[in-house]
């Protein structure tokens, strides 16, 4: 019988647990998704995300300041989308395994960044800063500060190696 505590199901994530530990604490796990940039009109970019049930087609423009279309949202949008909505659920799942129980929790992401390396040659870093701010009906500061592990959060913050071939 499901355990749901915070809209997740504990009981599914303490057979994963089990999993894990019977792997010596690894559970490996991987993403691909395909996408192709269009040469006139907007979107610019589209891609098919899949999830357990079901595919979404979503596009992207860049901001017209990059002379983009502007009409979707930016990458970078997606990109804080993406880091917000892993790291909440990170934040939940650590308050669920701790019998915390939240009706409320909102996300706010800031990033501070300087295209103009992008226009012209610079040493001067792209990206300065990126700060989410927490807002929550409970005192959760021990479970942010234990929540850590989400994936999108450790990639954006631990420079994570990356390879770009064409193929």
């Amino acid at each position: 019988m499901p355990e749901i505590v915070n809209n997740l199901d504990l009981s599914v994530v303490r057979e994963t647990k089990k999993k894990v530990e019977a792997d010596g604490g690894h559970f490996a796990v991987e993403k691909h998704v395909e996408g192709e940039f269009h040469f006139d009109g907007s979107p610019m970019f589209t891609a098919t995300l899949s999830s357990n049930f079901a595919t979404f087609n979503m596009g992207v423009d860049e901001p017209t300041v990059l002379g983009g279309k502007g009409v979707y949202t930016s990458p970078l949008n997606y990109l804080l989308l993406g880091v917000m909505s892993c790291y909440s659920s990170s934040i939940v799942l650590s308050a669920s395994l701790k019998g915390v129980k939240l009706s409320k929790l909102k996300l706010k992401a800031h990033l501070f960044y300087d295209i103009g390396p992008m226009l012209q040659p610079s040493d001067f870093p792209l990206v300065k800063e990126l700060k989410i701010e927490i807002e929550a009906d409970k005192d959760i500061r021990e479970i942010i500060k234990n929540s850590t592990k989400c994936p999108a959060l450790y990639i954006v913050s631990h420079g994570v190696k990356t390879e770009v071939v064409q193929v």
